[in-house]
């Protein structure tokens, strides 16, 4: 490991992903490889059980519990000045991780161990089973764009995989993903469920913008609502579709209303194809521009990189906006990307 550094946070979730001591093994051989003169580490099964013996400071979080712990952990670290935040956890506690970090307008970078169910989002650096990769490599930060979720004028959470609005999310149950119903997940709990439209009568969405308000969808139309990335490997994909040219243009985010549920398992292929035709309707929006919603059906839950914020009613109006480079996250540079560098 190339990168020195004095002082270390360290965010462990012990329930992300396989959980227990598959977590608490990896957040060791991580602090292991990094080697910081100190780490400020959650007590107990938020990372200082797993570290016994090594330069550690064990930070109370209480009265916290649940997922307020680990913002009441990174505030005491931004606090104490650490020089980056290790998370060993997946896509959802990355993203609580670097929404106590927005609010506080920090520059601090994220380092992400993931070990969760998807461990898709873009603040993943490596994954669990992936340390040793840290032993000869240059980490580097990239500011990173995030997706600002919202409901009712207040921000709840960012995204950097997507932000969605769900009966279900996907977790972990007996090493096995799988659905689970928002409103237990919300509690701690991973019950399973099966993932539902999320329309009433009255549900319309719509993008507003300087140039005033475009209705996307409304009614039986939103089966689903999400919000993402335009990946740049879209352009020339004209399959993609709308995303396609957006990729193109550099555009930050896009709305995808959809017909049916897509945060679902799908047992085989005959089942998929049963459920076709999927109809959408895709909007861009950018730093100028939000999408909105209202009129959804109570229960249903707004999401962040697989973590649901809020149970929503029907009067409730949701807000979702995109922020360029608001985030620090650290990527891997190996030791032959130097090499190949210098010869350019």
């Amino acid at each position: 490991m190339k990168n020195a550094m004095s002082k270390l946070g360290l965010v462990v979730n012990p329930r992300a992903g396989r959980g227990g001591e598959s977590n608490a093994r990896i957040a060791r051989q991580l602090i292991e490889t990094l080697s910081p003169e100190i780490t400020l580490v959650g007590a107990g099964e938020m990372g200082a059980d797993a570290l016994t013996g090594l330069r550690v400071e064990p930070l109370d979080y209480a009265p916290a519990q649940g997922r307020a712990r680990t913002p009441a952990l990174v505030a005491q670290m931004i606090a104490r000045g650490v020089d980056l935040i290790a998370v060993v956890g997946g896509d959802g506690t990355m993203a609580d991780v670097a929404f106590t970090l927005f609010r506080v307008a920090s520059r601090v970078p994220i380092l992400g161990v993931g070990v969760g169910s998807a461990n898709v989002g873009r603040l993943v650096t490596i994954r669990g089973d992936e340390i040793a990769r840290l032993t000869n490599a240059q980490l580097e930060p990239r500011a990173l764009t995030a997706l600002i979720a919202g409901a009712n004028g207040e921000t709840l959470g960012i995204a950097f995989n997507d932000v969605v609005i769900s009966t279900t999310v996907l977790a972990t149950i007996n090493d096995q993903l799988a659905e689970v119903r928002v409103a237990p997940k919300i509690a701690g709990e991973n019950i399973p469920g099966k993932s539902e439209t999320i329309f009433t009568g009255a549900t319309r969405v719509w993008r507003e913008s300087p140039n005033g308000a475009i209705e996307i969808a409304h009614g039986d139309q939103v089966g689903t609502l999400l919000c993402g990335f335009p990946d740049s490997r879209f352009f020339g994909k004209a399959i993609a579709g709308q995303a396609c040219l957006a990729a193109y243009l550099d555009l930050a985010a896009g709305c995808l209303v959809g017909s049916q549920p897509l945060v679902r398992m799908i047992a085989n292929a005959e089942e998929l194809m049963r459920d076709e035709p999927f109809v959408s309707r895709y909007a861009s929006f950018d730093e100028n521009s939000t999408i909105h919603a209202t009129g959804l059906r109570n229960g249903v839950a707004l999401c962040v990189d697989g973590n649901p914020l809020k149970i929503l009613s029907r009067g409730d109006t949701v807000t979702i906006g995109v922020k360029r480079k608001c985030i620090n996250a650290l990527v891997v540079r190996t030791k032959d990307q130097e090499d190949s560098s210098g010869h350019g």
